[in-house]
């Protein structure tokens, strides 16, 4: 597989699960992925980083929303609450899946929605990405996340491929995707 090139110096991007990469639940089932999270993971592992997923939730409740929406394919790591003893905003949850994934906190990106992400990535030495479109998460200028530290807030996931990349690389990539593509299928689609 060829490996894009990056405009970041990062190796890993963490997520936070709910209401990051999903919406809210409907009738024991998750109702969507958010617009751009299928895009966003086949462009990040196009440029070779890797990806995991650090969650406070169980595991129980984890591997069914990942197997729902067939997601589990594309992270290398999913730590859910029980994997470390301290949870967001300490630090040790993201430490814990840069430490699996051989990546150092200053090269991973972690991106979330709340206070607590934004917590435990300043104490673990990440660079945050915040999204604006989860439910109860302040748009870029208000709220009590405005004064957070985070690297962006961004309005789609598909941001990150701008962002991490170029904006050909996530063009490229949006064609692929809606062309019906799959990370599998991509063996010569970027030549």
């Amino acid at each position: 597989m060829q490996v894009m090139s990056r405009k970041l110096p990062i190796d890993a991007v963490l997520f936070d699960l709910a209401s990051t990469l999903h919406g809210k639940r409907i009738g024991g089932h998750f109702a969507e992925l958010f617009p751009d999270v299928e895009v966003a993971l086949d462009g990040l592992r196009r440029m070779g980083l890797k990806l995991g997923v650090v969650t406070d939730k169980a595991m129980e409740a984890v591997e069914p929303m990942l197997q729902q929406f067939g997601l589990s394919m594309w992270f290398d790591i999913v730590v859910d609450g029980c994997a470390v003893t301290q949870r967001k905003p300490h630090p040790a949850p993201l430490l814990h899946a840069c430490e699996a994934l051989a990546v150092q906190p200053a090269h991973a990106l972690y991106v979330g929605d709340s206070t607590n992400d934004a917590l435990a990535a300043q104490a673990a030495g990440m660079q945050m990405i915040r999204v604006s479109y989860a439910e109860g998460a302040a748009r870029s200028g208000g709220g009590e996340q405005a004064d957070l530290p985070c690297l962006r807030v961004i309005d789609s996931l598909g941001e990150l491929l701008e962002l991490i990349g170029s904006p050909q690389q996530a063009k490229r990539t949006r064609r692929v995707v809606q062309a019906g593509y799959r990370h599998d299928d991509w063996a010569g689609l970027y030549i």
